[in-house]
């Protein structure tokens, strides 16, 4: 038998888990998802940060408005994917630490709560005490989905990689 064409064993767990072709794929999604958000973020974490101090600001109203038509689709698609398919599947295949998982549940709560603030709100029409609060919202969200996606991209990812091409 030829070394060089014999298939390597998954790791335990994951030859049982279910939807494996399913997770190589939201895995490349996942991925080039995050390099599509970097504007968007690096803009709604400014627009927000100067509406939370100066929310009569028309631009910045404007730009926020833009940047969270932007990123709620894609950051609601993104945590769905990962709470009802990624993550189950890593804990069937075992190739995430529990602590791990956890975390990023976590994150993703967090996450939930900052959209639950911002969901409603017209950036460009609400009163400015609505809009400041807001763009606070929108701040932190910008920038912990930010730390989130270099925390997938150093350590979710790889881990996927790993479970699926091991």
């Amino acid at each position: 038998m030829n070394m060089t064409s014999a298939k390597k064993p998954l790791p335990i767990g994951a030859e049982k888990a279910p939807g494996t072709g399913k997770i190589r794929k939201l895995t490349e999604e996942l991925d080039r998802e995050q390099y599509r958000l970097g504007m968007p973020l690096l803009d709604a974490s400014v627009a927000g940060a100067i509406l939370g101090f100066k929310p009569s600001d028309r631009e910045m109203r404007a730009q926020a408005q833009r940047c969270w038509k932007t990123l709620k689709p894609r950051l609601n698609q993104h945590l769905l994917s990962q709470d009802e398919t990624v993550l189950p599947w890593a804990e069937i295949a075992g190739g995430l630490a529990p602590e791990v998982i956890e975390r990023i549940k976590q994150s993703h709560l967090e996450m939930r709560s900052l959209i639950a603030k911002l969901n409603g709100v017209s950036f460009e029409k609400d009163a400015d005490k609505v809009v400041a609060v807001a763009g606070k919202a929108l701040c932190v969200l910008a920038v912990k989905l930010d730390d989130l996606i270099d925390s997938e991209e150093m350590r979710l990812l790889p881990a996927l990689r790993r479970m699926l091409f091991a």
